[in-house]
């Protein structure tokens, strides 16, 4: 985040105005850099004393300490959303992986029910159809080599 938009920021911060995500930022920058936090403690001391003086009541001097709790409370308002947040997508996983266990252990049931177990057949693999074939193709390339014999034999005259 840049100091334009951390110093834009810290009138919507005081005032509460920043989503979690926003102030998240916010804070984060406002952590690393001197010069928009000092920005920020100008703006809250003017703004609640001004607010103080508008209703009336005594004008503190600790405002740097006011703040502090201030951005104390934002995190652990930030803390407590994230916390919230993966909470409740662990609470979903997990519902998901029980529905998916119940629902495969239903299905495995029902397949289990519905177990069709072969205890007789008509077909049969018979072996001589596997001998014939391979006797079969042998004939055939026995007399093709045969044949090939027969083709390179020199011709006689007295043939």
């Amino acid at each position: 985040m840049t100091c334009i938009k951390a110093q834009s920021m810290i009138m919507p911060f005081i005032n509460n105005k920043l989503n979690i995500k926003e102030m998240e930022e916010f804070l984060d920058h406002i952590g690393s850099c001197p010069n928009c936090k000092e920005e920020l403690v100008f703006y809250y001391a003017l703004l609640t004393a001004m607010k103080q003086l508008d209703e009336d009541k005594n004008v503190t001097n600790d405002f740097r300490l006011a703040l502090d709790g201030k951005i104390k409370r934002a995190q652990e308002k930030i803390i407590r959303v994230k916390y919230t947040y993966y909470r409740k997508i662990t609470v979903l996983i997990l519902f998901m992986i029980l529905l998916a266990f119940l629902l495969g252990f239903q299905y495995a049931e029902k397949s289990i029910e519905n177990v069709n177990n072969v205890t007789e057949s008509n077909f049969h693999i018979r072996k001589s159809f596997r001998d014939e074939r391979y006797d079969f193709l042998e004939k055939q390339l026995q007399e093709y080599l045969n044949q090939q014999e027969v083709d390179k034999m020199p011709l006689t005259d007295g043939e």
